[in-house]
């Protein structure tokens, strides 16, 4: 899996290759704060925890398409999932490597949506074990943003698509997915 992966990624390197060199764009840094918890999605109140604050810190690099159109791939370290330690049903540390996959779209503001990969690098179970996590995780990105000069302020909200955890309560099984809102400071170089 890791060789196919190598090799798609240097494929696709290779693709847009002729288009980055021609192209405007820039690159920069970001980090931030995350909302996250595990859930069964941004707009069902399920949450099988309690809402946590982390962090998150990474790369962009803007590819300029069109005037008014850019595409916006980013690396991100995360920490995601429950990090609460009280009144929790389920309380999973998680730490992805995430490479959204956005385009920006108008000027000032702008808006960013998009597809995301997600690779978990590490867990915390704190309490209850309700097995295994895939360690791919993967969904949809959507936000907003500003420039002003080389800086960027932006606020994103992630929902993952894959089920991380089934839960069986008595009343309902819920079916966890990575639910996380972003608050992102950034600098362009």
């Amino acid at each position: 899996m890791i060789n196919f992966l190598k090799k798609s990624l240097l494929l696709l390197f290779l693709v847009l290759l002729p288009i980055i060199t021609k192209a405007q764009h820039k690159f920069g840094v970001l980090a931030g704060v995350n909302l996250s918890a595990l859930s069964d999605g941004i707009l069902n109140s399920t949450y099988l925890g309690s809402n946590s604050f982390s962090f998150h810190i990474g790369g962009v690099y803007e590819l300029e398409l069109k005037e008014k159109i850019a595409f916006r791939p980013k690396i991100i370290y995360s920490q995601q999932g429950d990090r609460e330690t009280f009144d929790s049903n389920i309380n999973y540390e998680l730490t992805y490597l995430n490479f959204p996959l956005d385009f920006k779209f108008f000027q000032k503001p702008y808006l960013i949506a998009g597809p995301q990969i997600g690779f978990l690098i590490d867990t915390k179970k704190n309490s209850g074990d309700f097995g295994d996590l895939p360690i791919f995780d993967y969904g949809a990105n959507i936000g907003i943003g500003f420039d002003i000069k080389d800086f960027f302020i932006e606020f994103n909200a992630y929902q993952g698509f894959n089920t991380l955890i089934e839960i069986e309560f008595a009343y309902e099984d819920i079916e966890a997915t990575n639910t996380v809102l972003q608050l992102s400071f950034g600098y362009h170089f």
